[in-house]
């Protein structure tokens, strides 16, 4: 699946020339703009992807600076079950399903944009047929990140 986002690749062209000073995940703007405090635990963030792969797209993030995954303390480990558990039952509220993509790339070569440990989680819907999909094998985003973050902190 590929989507034109002129957007996107500003971002990424960023990230190739290091111009990024600060982490993007522990930004208070960023989490401002795009976390989703209802769900937030006391180690973990819930974040709506600006750049979602499909919708319902959120990201499960560490509140500290954490890069790789054996960084990752004991209580912070109990408390991701809580908050992913607590995560899936929202989005399935929302979306009305029970199936769902939980994936992590670890490392710029695996897809990882940003330099902080995170979680992509995804509500997954019965594959209803359309042209986009059939024909380019993409899935239209019905529900922009805003309208997701209103969803979720209702």
């Amino acid at each position: 699946m590929k989507i034109i986002n002129p957007k996107k690749f500003k971002y990424n062209k960023k990230l190739d020339n290091n111009e990024v000073k600060s982490c993007d995940f522990c930004s208070s703007k960023i989490y401002k703009m795009q976390g989703c405090k209802s769900l937030e635990g006391k180690y973990w963030k819930i974040l709506v992807n600006l750049y979602p792969y499909m919708d319902g797209n959120l990201m499960i993030i560490p509140k500290r600076h954490i890069v790789k995954i054996d960084e990752i303390k004991n209580d912070e480990w109990e408390e991701f079950h809580e908050i992913i558990l607590k995560t899936q039952k929202k989005l399935t509220e929302i979306f009305k399903t029970k199936s769902f993509n939980v994936g992590i790339n670890i490392g710029k070569s695996a897809g990882s944009s940003i330099p902080h440990m995170h979680w992509q989680i995804m509500p997954r819907r019965k594959w209803i047929p359309n042209f986009a999909n059939i024909v380019g094998d993409m899935y239209i985003i019905t529900v922009t990140p805003e309208k997701l973050k209103k969803l979720i902190d209702e």
